[in-house]
């Protein structure tokens, strides 16, 4: 009688233990996925961002709230991104520190920005990514030649 109660006893605490770890591996998932859809939103703002910068011209108004954004933004990033997105980041900072002249190499900054791209769809979906990098695809992005 006893080692039937030692029998039940012991299946009510594994499926106890199943349960938790269940449990415990479905909200770590869960937490993942809210986690990198804010950090989509991040990025997708960091590249609107970065249009608006490339799109402001030579109107100071629309050149100054650009600016604004993509500092705003960057202050999010620094957050929510991984080590590798915020390599890239600083460098792309430093090329717009390059050409604050106003004399900017559009194919480094298309560079600086395939870079940055590569890196955060690696973050966000690292098997999904992989084809591109090894196709190695090129993100083609917006840049008026007289800005």
């Amino acid at each position: 009688m006893t080692e039937d109660w030692i029998i039940i006893l012991t299946g009510v605490i594994a499926v106890a233990i199943v349960i938790c770890i269940v449990y415990l591996y479905t909200n770590g998932r869960e937490r993942k996925i809210i986690v990198d859809r804010h950090k989509l939103k991040v990025y997708q703002e960091f590249f609107h961002a970065v249009t608006d910068l490339n799109t402001a011209g030579s109107d100071p108004d629309r050149l100054i709230r650009a600016k604004m954004r993509l500092a705003y933004i960057l202050d999010t990033m620094n957050l929510v991104s991984g080590p590798e997105v915020l390599k890239s980041i600083n460098d792309f900072l430093d090329f717009l520190n390059e050409c604050a002249d106003g004399d900017c190499d559009v194919l480094k900054e298309l560079n600086i920005l395939n870079a940055i791209v590569r890196d955060m769809r690696d973050e966000l979906d690292r098997k999904g990514s992989r084809g591109l990098d090894e196709s190695e695809f090129r993100f083609r992005f917006f840049i008026p030649k007289n800005r």
